[in-house]
């Protein structure tokens, strides 16, 4: 639903076709997006519960691909094939190989792509890069304390990847775009605060260390076994601590610490990084200068691997090369 609010924002697109298995859920979001805006400017676009009938019937740019995590895989190479546009959103699929087949679809077709990494494009996420690319980074955290999702497949591993690979994944996105690739993972998890919710078997805790190739390290920290929604989202900041320098960021807040001086406080409250998203995406497809994507399918690989790693490691007990996943 964010991606068509944004898209109705852009008088160069159109919204030509929906697809999903079911289409009340597709009139439902139409009437959603719909709601408030004048007669004129209602979204009408018809329904598909078939992804390749519907490429087969409207001649589309491109393609939207906001799937649960187990759906990954079919509906993307249908869309390759058709050698449209791809957006994904995040995360890839649950198992590395799935994503790795897709990175290997995308790259043979040469079309435009882009993944659903949003906090890349933050304002105050290029005044932390600015400051950090001519110092040495050290230690990088990324923490987030959460409750668990109402969606059912949310807390099978099977179908969700777990909190770490469905949800934390932006801030370990965030980490790489800051601080570089990392090199390995070693991760402690388990089961033990929502032992007695049914039909849970996901991780509710997760502690990771990692090693960047540049030979800083950093800390993963997850749960969504927080009760309620009162405790803060930390998960809104990561934390690095460089060559006499601290940051906190976020895609909208920047805090800068350096010895012997005042802390210093940066904002961009109103920044859209959503928006700015799409409008780099829509641009490529629109003129073919992807460079103004910061978040290509190929990069977004090894976000991903970096998230299956560290599960990879917690049920191993043992620390995982991060590069042999997604090089495969």
């Amino acid at each position: 639903m964010h991606e068509m609010r944004d898209l109705v924002r852009m008088p160069n697109v159109r919204i030509a076709a929906l697809c999903d298995l079911s289409t009340d859920l597709v009139q439902a979001g139409l009437a959603h997006l719909n709601e408030g805006r004048p007669e004129a400017e209602q979204v009408q676009a018809p329904a598909f519960t078939d992804a390749r009938r519907m490429l087969d019937s409207v001649d589309l740019d491109a393609v939207y691909v906001a799937l649960p995590p187990f759906a990954h895989g079919p509906i993307e190479h249908t869309v390759i094939d058709a050698g449209k546009a791809i957006m994904v959103e995040k995360p890839l699929a649950v198992e590395m190989a799935i994503a790795r087949e897709i990175d290997a679809h995308i790259k043979e077709a040469g079309i435009v792509n882009a993944v659903g990494y949003q906090l890349r494009y933050g304002a105050m996420v290029d005044q932390a890069r600015a400051l950090l690319a001519s110092v040495p980074i050290g230690l990088v955290m990324a923490i987030r304390l959460g409750s668990l999702p109402e969606k059912l497949w949310w807390r099978i591993q099977a179908r969700s990847g777990g909190m770490l690979i469905e949800q934390h994944t932006h801030a370990v996105d965030l980490m790489r775009y800051l601080a570089g690739d990392v090199e390995t993972v070693y991760a402690a998890a388990g089961t033990v605060l929502l032992r007695d919710v049914p039909q849970l078997d996901i991780d509710d805790v997760n502690a990771a260390s990692v090693t960047f190739v540049n030979g800083a390290v950093g800390s993963i920290v997850n749960t969504c076994a927080v009760a309620g929604r009162s405790m803060p989202n930390l998960s809104s900041y990561i934390h690095v601590v460089a060559r006499d320098l601290v940051l906190a960021v976020s895609p909208r807040s920047l805090h800068v610490m350096r010895a012997g001086q005042e802390r210093q406080e940066m904002t961009a409250e109103h920044d859209d990084t959503n928006f700015k998203l799409n409008e780099a995406f829509i641009h490529a497809v629109e003129t073919g200068d992807r460079s103004v994507i910061r978040s290509p399918y190929s990069d977004s690989l090894r976000t991903h691997a970096v998230t299956v790693g560290a599960v990879q490691s917690a049920r191993e007990g043992r620390p995982v090369n991060v590069p042999s996943l997604w090089q495969g």
